[in-house]
């Protein structure tokens, strides 16, 4: 796995310029931000979202000029390329919010802002549980169908995921349920305890989707 993540973070090398604009674009909203809310709500899960996404990628270099079938004859498994993708993708993700998140606790305590310190750090908590969800997505497809395909499908399903929580929604207003003893379990778990069960259902649904991905790999002919 070494060999591989070495050839993913030189591929990640020549976008050095790319990442150097987002993290300049995700300091000028951090302070153009002013005092209206938090200035992380918006910038970590940009940046945790923009740092993963490289990951598709570097399967899209893999498979570029039938290059897979020259990779998978090195002496490693099917399992440890699948398993390299989601590290890879994980520690650029979260290494981005690291970065900004670090800038932005020293925008907050340069501006006296230190009640806002702690909802911050949940922020980030909930971005970590969005990055890792969003990998579980867009990585088994990316491996399915290819990067055009696989696009296609991300869309598809994240339609689907937007339409199947708008319609819960309008199920639970219009049929008037009952939701109290759910509100009540939140408040006395806190936010952060919310973060926490968010990002442990995240881990899971990773876990599962690493499983879908690993048979995909093995199944694959080149």
């Amino acid at each position: 796995m070494k060999g591989l993540l070495i050839k993913d973070f030189s591929l990640l090398k020549n976008q050095k310029n790319f990442f150097i604009l987002v993290f300049v674009m995700a300091g000028f909203l951090t302070i153009a931000n002013g005092a209206e809310s938090s200035p992380a709500t918006f910038v970590l899960p940009y940046v945790g979202f923009v740092s993963s996404f490289f990951v598709l990628s570097t399967i899209s270099y893999d498979e570029y000029d039938n290059g897979n079938a020259f990779l998978f004859t090195l002496p490693f498994e099917r399992k440890v390329y699948v398993v390299e993708k989601y590290v890879f993708g994980i520690l650029t993700g979260v290494a981005g919010m690291l970065i900004i998140l670090a800038f932005v606790l020293v925008y907050m305590n340069m501006n006296a802002r230190y009640a806002e310190a702690e909802e911050t750090l949940l922020v980030a908590g909930v971005s970590a549980g969005l990055l890792f969800f969003f990998l579980s997505v867009m990585i088994p497809f990316q491996l399915k169908f290819g990067p055009e395909k696989g696009r296609i499908a991300m869309i598809i399903v994240f339609l689907g995921i937007f339409a199947a929580v708008y319609g819960l929604a309008k199920v639970v207003n219009v049929g008037n349920m009952d939701l109290s003893g759910l509100i009540q379990t939140a408040d006395a778990m806190g936010p952060a305890g919310v973060a926490l069960v968010f990002l442990a259902v995240s881990l899971l649904v990773l876990a599962a989707s690493m499983t879908i991905s690993i048979r995909i790999m093995e199944k694959k002919e080149f």
